[in-house]
């Protein structure tokens, strides 16, 4: 099922359960719930619990940062870059100049992305000056008004935990997409029997034409989305870094006062945990599909937010 369609439908059900009244407004842009005089609404998978500020910061890579460092939180490292063209009144070639010298830092490898990505978008992994360079001019040549460059952080796990009013209602790990070999076929072929159809952004390292041995598990992506092929996987507190994650996601979406969002935490190859990002529209639709009782685990957390949302 389309993924709009299922969460819609997650929606739907919860009202049903909970007496709320639903109505699809604006050409199903818009859903308004009420219950006992009292209205809310959702739009797409954000609902109306976070105030402009907290989802404008949010969706801003950059001010997320800078944000989280005021408040000593550890995060990775974000650099601005302005458009010359779009936010010509901010621009200076400076911030292109900290983007090189981020990459020189770091043996040319960095990340690019728009400071509005989601779910993976419009994020490319630079392995040099050049492509730096290039990358930059490309995405303000497509319209991009404002960039985020990072160092390619070489990260094990990506736990991802949903925040609502306070509490970390669910929290799981999501590990990068990866072939196990069975001795004869290359990593090319493995990749199309596991992930045909899935756009899985391969590592440019790989040798496609390598034949894995049996059992052997090769890692073929940097990304840790699900969209792209990444897993999840089911944790609890037994989990050496449960304690730490928590932790750093409750301080993390309590500084920029967001009431409903999830928050991307990295556990780096060298054991730091930072935090990745912060989402201030809840999607669980995907994770839903991929777990045994995952859209019952989906439609309690929302069920919990529509709750917040007509108190």
């Amino acid at each position: 099922m389309i993924p709009e369609k299922l969460l819609y439908k997650y929606i739907e059900e919860i009202c049903q359960e909970k007496g709320i009244e639903l109505e699809v407004l604006s050409y199903g842009w818009i859903r308004k719930l009420t219950k006992n005089g009292k209205s809310g609404f959702i739009i797409g998978n954000k609902f109306g619990l976070n105030d402009e500020v907290s989802f404008l910061i949010a969706r801003d890579k950059y001010a997320t940062f800078e944000i989280l460092k005021n408040n000593n939180i550890p995060v990775i490292e974000h650099k601005m870059i302005f458009s010359p063209t779009k936010r010509s009144q901010y621009y200076d070639e400076s911030f292109i100049k900290e983007a090189e010298r981020l990459a020189e830092r770091h043996d040319g490898k960095i990340i690019i992305k728009a400071n509005d990505s989601c779910e993976g978008k419009e994020v490319i992994y630079c392995q040099n000056i050049k492509e730096v360079r290039d990358t930059i001019k490309e995405m303000f040549d497509n319209d991009k008004e404002t960039l985020s460059a990072q160092p390619f952080v070489n990260i094990d796990y990506e736990y991802r935990c949903v925040y609502l009013d306070g509490n970390i209602e669910y929290v799981y790990k999501k590990r990068k997409p990866y072939v196990t070999g069975d001795g004869q076929s290359t990593i090319l072929k493995l990749i199309d029997k596991k992930y045909k159809d899935v756009p899985v952004t391969l590592n440019r390292e790989l040798n496609l034409l390598d034949v894995p041995k049996q059992g052997e598990e090769v890692t073929i992506s940097w990304k840790h989305n699900l969209y792209s092929g990444a897993e999840p996987i089911i944790i609890d507190e037994t989990d050496p870094y449960y304690d730490q994650v928590i932790d750093i996601a409750l301080r993390a979406a309590k500084a920029i006062n967001v009431r409903f969002a999830t928050v991307d935490v990295a556990q780096t190859h060298n054991r730091e945990v930072r935090i990745m990002e912060i989402n201030s529209s809840v999607s669980m639709v995907k994770f839903s599909t991929f777990v045994p009782n995952g859209d019952k685990i989906a439609k309690e957390i929302y069920g919990k937010a529509i709750d917040k949302l007509l108190e």
